[in-house]
């Protein structure tokens, strides 16, 4: 997959990596031209199914790096062209579960008479189970003493450097706890992860399933309308509609794993008395 970019002026230039405005900052590579005074953002070349920056490629700022191979450059006037591919990149498309599948996470789905529920953004019909949306929830530490966390993504984002024995990673939480809004603890997350990844416990991603559920437990047990409102569901097959994020959401075809759909359904049926999984009630009315 080509991608192209030009860098006005020149600057001090990383071959195997493809970083933004940052650029002008690193001194690691031979070749220099002096002042880089802007960075224009980079074009991915290969049709109607080219991975997009910002999404696929785990971006979420369009200044990250991208590791290139074959990587060339042209003068282009007074500009520098850089051209160059993408390494690899992997299977992003999962297995989409089955309605046997489906009917196991909730048995009150109904494989060939079920509607579709989409959810995504918090001012939607039914945009209260984004994790988005501002519904406290209280939860226990590693020493059962109770804390509020601003929405569900507050706490998700900050248990990924939980348990690190490092005084960096408790003050991430912290900084995440206070953030003044989702999309800033998501932002905050996400970009402590990528830039800092020794800060991650270790465990992550064997763990981060049964994080979201016990948080999303506590959201939904503790607010009798978000209750009503999920158990007004009953039959309807729930998917968050994000195009960009294909473990939680259900991508841009229905191709993403959507398993904060698939936790939602399964609080449902245990709401419901359908389904015998019990798990200890790790949240506190507030």
């Amino acid at each position: 997959m080509p991608l192209t970019a030009h860098l006005r002026s020149g600057g001090v230039l990383d071959p195997f990596s493809f970083p933004g405005v940052a650029e002008k900052h690193r001194a690691t590579w031979a070749l220099c031209v002096m002042n880089v005074f802007d960075f224009v953002a980079p074009k991915i070349i290969g049709g109607k199914y080219a991975p997009s920056p910002v999404g696929e490629l785990g971006m979420v700022e369009m200044s990250q790096p991208l590791d290139l191979i074959d990587v060339c450059y042209e003068q282009v006037g007074p500009d520098m062209l850089i051209s160059g591919f993408l390494q690899p990149i992997p299977d992003l498309t999962p297995i989409i579960p089955s309605e046997d599948e489906t009917f196991a996470i909730d048995p009150t789905v109904t494989p060939y008479e079920s509607s579709i529920i989409f959810f995504y953004k918090t001012w939607d019909p039914y945009g209260a189970f984004s994790n988005f949306s501002p519904h406290p929830i209280q939860m226990p530490d590693d020493n059962g003493n109770y804390a509020t966390w601003p929405s569900v993504e507050h706490y998700y984002q900050a248990n990924k450097f939980v348990g690190v024995n490092d005084p960096v990673a408790r003050n991430c939480i912290e900084k995440i706890k206070s953030a003044k809004s989702p999309e800033e603890a998501a932002r905050m997350g996400r970009s402590i992860q990528r830039g800092q990844p020794a800060l991650v416990r270790s465990d992550w991603d064997s763990v981060k399933i049964d994080v979201m559920y016990r948080a999303l437990k506590c959201k939904f047990s503790i607010y009798p309308h978000l209750n009503s409102l999920l158990l007004s569901t009953a039959g309807s097959v729930l998917v968050e509609a994000s195009p960009h994020d294909l473990f939680w959401g259900g991508g841009r075809e229905g191709e993403g794993l959507n398993y904060l759909g698939r936790l939602l359904m399964q609080l449902r049926s245990e709401f419901l008395g359908e389904a015998s999984t019990s798990s200890e009630n790790t949240c506190l009315a507030l």
